[in-house]
């Protein structure tokens, strides 16, 4: 029995000596790494904490070079003394950051082994144990890096750093450079950014909503998110309660006090100027910064603030200032309304201003009104909102160009639906004019802004692959609704869309068919002038660059006849208005040989714009703008007009039947010369209302030459045969014939073709490449023709 035990006690008392010799070894492994890694701490380290001798201001550069913004975590307020602080701040933020702050000696030793069991449960380290001493540390030298030697070299820096100042000095400056949100860094900044008041003037409840945004300003912010606010003071409150800060009478009071936010007019004054560019700047370079180097918003905000970068942007400061000008005065912008519960006034703007061939912006305005604050809404880049017919060019033109259409291609305005949906022309029901207004080219129906052969143009194409047109041109806020949805193709989304991406879309057309990203920043630099970014360009081919150009001269005649624009230039434009159904969005997209601006009016709580007679106000902010760009510079590029040869047709109306011999001359490249055989006159109804607009004749660039029946020449645009034939079809036909023409539109739509007569009759082939000159005789009788 002895002899069994032996062999027993002596496994299990090498077993001991075995763990105890791992144990050991551990621990020495363990100190040992532990050593190496404080010793990784460079020289100096806790004098530049102390003496604070870091260079953390931040600069921005326009795009010659020229400072105009410096960034620090001080900067949007006034340092504010220990004693100036109210004791309701300081418990605040010592009950939810750290409630042993007067007590540990800069780390929390429960603390941390709460984290580690809760990090070791989740396999993470999300959870991260700090004090704040070390959150001080961590944000005097930007460490953001989660990692078992990081905390332990910032761990070792907050015990260095609580033997070198007293408990006070550290509180001071933490509350004097934390960031809490809105680029209000420090609590002087948060109590004017969310208050409108001295920091001393406090009441609890308002520091303790303050003290709450530490933990996640974006998510936290009282502006954005006031809900999630109120729920981290409700936590703030509850803590300090239960550390005995404050009283349970106290705690009720501030839970029923209603938080009243700062205005505009009553926030601090701005820290910089240009504030819609800069912190669109700043919030290109977070996103650049988070993707680099992995890190969160809120870290790579830190870094933008307090790095001492060097940010070099497209900023044109020419062009912002006049974009300001022309958005502080009330000759261009809508007379205002009213003013919300924030004191914004309604309706809202928006613009965004591009160099197409590089994408770079060059000027943006988020807003209208008199801003006394940063990092406010911006809703060039922010806000989502129904595009209405600004769409069509890009959803619809642009894919149809692509796939073999021309602007000489016919299609028929008539009632058409599928599927219960059954889109109406704006000028439904308008004075003078009838709802449809038949065979029209696609050029008519883009300047016209027609819906109905948008939409079928759209059906024919098929819904998702203008769905997949749209994602090629840049447009992030689709969703997979949209992609079965027809009426996206005159601007009914389930959201909407960005106005700074609708723009890039438009510059993508300027700029011969290739899409560049727009952006903000060309280079970054660090504090020792390493570049840590640079921008590369990345184009991406969206349209052939002769379907561009095509597309761009269809635009210029949108322009040109100025039916949707109400207005003229001295100057080259081509682009499109837009206005939803519900009239609650107005915009107006453009581009001269230079530059392409996007211009966004509306309420920021969506409602119609009824109470906005006159013209297009996005127009009007539009032509302030460049009016004044092109004033000062002139035009410096021309427009390429498209070189295409173009394919004759003819086709059959009622009792009438139109040829059209087309020629292209290489001398007058992109324009159309037609000889057209004009319909009788008694077939010509020249009482109707259906006119298209004098201004289609005045301001169409090509002239056709129309040979009448007598045998007289005459010189007549090509619209202008419109208006006196096919455009009144519609009241020159019977009745009978009339509800069949309906059915018959409402569900046919044919092939795109070209028609080439065959040594057998009437018989049509396609054929998109042979498109020069040629003399055809053949009658068609569907609704959409190409060529």
């Amino acid at each position: 029995m002895k002899g069994q035990k032996r062999p027993l006690q002596t496994f299990f008392k090498s077993l001991a000596l075995t763990l105890a010799a791992l144990t050991v070894f551990s621990i020495g492994a363990l100190g040992g790494t532990i050593a190496a890694y404080i010793k990784a701490i460079p020289p100096g380290t806790l004098d530049e904490i102390v003496q604070d001798t870091i260079n953390n201001t931040t600069i921005i550069f326009d795009e010659m070079g020229r400072e105009v913004a410096t960034l620090n975590r001080g900067q949007s307020g006034i340092r504010v003394s220990y004693n100036q602080i109210p004791k309701d701040l300081i418990n605040a933020f010592i009950a939810i950051e750290d409630e042993r702050f007067w007590y540990h000696n800069g780390i929390d030793i429960k603390r941390i082994i709460g984290a580690f069991i809760h990090n070791l449960q989740r396999r993470s380290l999300s959870e991260g144990a700090s004090t704040i001493t070390q959150q001080l540390v961590r944000n005097k030298l930007l460490m953001f890096e989660k990692s078992f030697k990081r905390k332990i070299q910032e761990q070792y820096l907050a015990i260095q750093l609580e033997k070198r100042l007293t408990k006070q000095q550290i509180l001071e400056e933490y509350l004097n450079t934390i960031n809490l949100g809105n680029g209000a860094y420090g609590v002087q900044a948060a109590a004017y950014t969310y208050f409108g008041k001295d920091v001393s003037k406090l009441s609890l409840a308002e520091c303790a909503l303050i003290a709450g945004i530490t933990k996640n300003p974006s998510y936290y912010n009282p502006f954005k998110f006031p809900d999630h606010a109120k729920k981290r003071q409700q936590l703030v409150l509850k803590k300090m309660l239960e550390l005995g800060y404050i009283t349970e009478e106290e705690y009720y009071q501030a839970i029923n006090q209603k938080l009243v936010y700062a205005k505009n007019s009553n926030r601090n004054l701005l820290p910089y100027k240009h504030p819609y560019f800069v912190d669109s700047v700043i919030d290109e370079a977070i996103r650049i910064l988070q993707m680099q180097r992995g890190i969160t918003q809120e870290e790579a905000e830190d870094l933008v603030y307090g790095g001492g970068l060097k940010i070099y942007t497209t900023l044109d400061s020419s062009i912002q200032s006049v974009m300001e000008e022309v958005f502080s005065d009330s000759n261009y912008m809508p007379t205002v309304r009213y003013y919300d519960k924030n004191g914004v006034p309604q309706p809202q703007a928006a613009a965004v201003l591009i160099d197409f061939r590089t994408g770079a912006v060059k000027g943006i305005m988020g807003g209208r009104g008199n801003m006394n604050a940063v990092r406010l809404f911006n809703r060039a880049t922010m806000s989502v909102r129904q595009p209405g017919s600004a769409i069509k060019p890009i959803a619809v033109y642009a894919l149809a160009l692509e796939r073999g259409y021309g602007p000489w291609s016919v299609i028929l305005d008539a009632p058409f639906s599928i599927g219960g949906y059954a889109p109406k022309n704006w000028y439904a029901n308008k004075t003078g004019y009838s709802s449809y207004k038949g065979y029209m080219t696609l050029r008519q129906a883009l300047v016209w802004s027609a819906n109905v052969p948008a939409v079928k143009l759209a059906y024919k194409l098929g819904v998702q692959n203008v769905y997949e047109n749209l994602q090629k041109f840049g447009f992030t806020t689709l969703t997979e609704e949209d992609k079965n949805n027809l009426s996206i193709a005159i601007g009914g989304f389930t959201y909407g869309v960005k106005p700074i991406e609708l723009t890039a879309a438009f510059a993508a057309v300027a700029n011969g068919g290739v899409y560049i990203k727009p952006h903000f920043i060309t280079k970054i630099e660090d504090r020792y002038g390493n570049t840590i970014n640079e921008y590369s360009y990345e184009r991406k081919r969206v349209m052939e660059e002769k379907n561009a150009q095509l597309l761009t001269d269809m635009l210029q005649s949108v322009v040109k006849t100025g039916i949707t624009i109400g207005t003229s230039f001295n100057y080259p434009v081509a682009g499109k208005t837009g206005t939803t159904d519900d009239n609650k969005d107005r915009w107006f997209v453009g581009y001269t040989p230079d530059y392409v601006l996007g211009v966004w009016v509306g309420e920021d709580e969506p409602r119609p714009l009824d109470y906005l007679d006159g013209t297009n106000p996005a127009v009007k902010i539009f032509k302030g703008i460049m009016d004044k760009i092109v004033s000062e510079r002139g035009i410096k590029h021309y427009f390429t007009k498209p070189y295409v040869g173009y394919k004759g047709y003819v086709y059959k109306s009622s009792s009438r039947t139109y040829k059209q011999n087309v020629n292209t001359s290489p001398s007058n490249s992109g324009t159309q010369i037609l000889n057209v055989t004009a319909p009788s006159a008694g077939s010509i109804n020249s009482n109707s209302k259906e006119d298209l607009n004098s201004k289609i004749t005045q301001q169409e660039p090509s002239q056709a030459k129309v040979q009448n029946s007598s045998g007289q020449n005459g010189t007549q645009s090509i619209l202008q045969q419109f208006k006196n034939g096919e455009a009144i079809k519609q009241s020159n036909t019977a009745p009978s014939q009339q509800a069949k023409l309906n059915s018959k539109a409402s569900n046919e739509i044919t092939e795109p073709q070209t028609i080439k007569n065959n040594s057998a009759a009437g018989t049509q082939t396609n054929d998109i490449q042979n498109s020069f000159p040629q003399s055809n005789e053949q009658t068609v009788s569907d609704d959409i023709y190409s060529h």
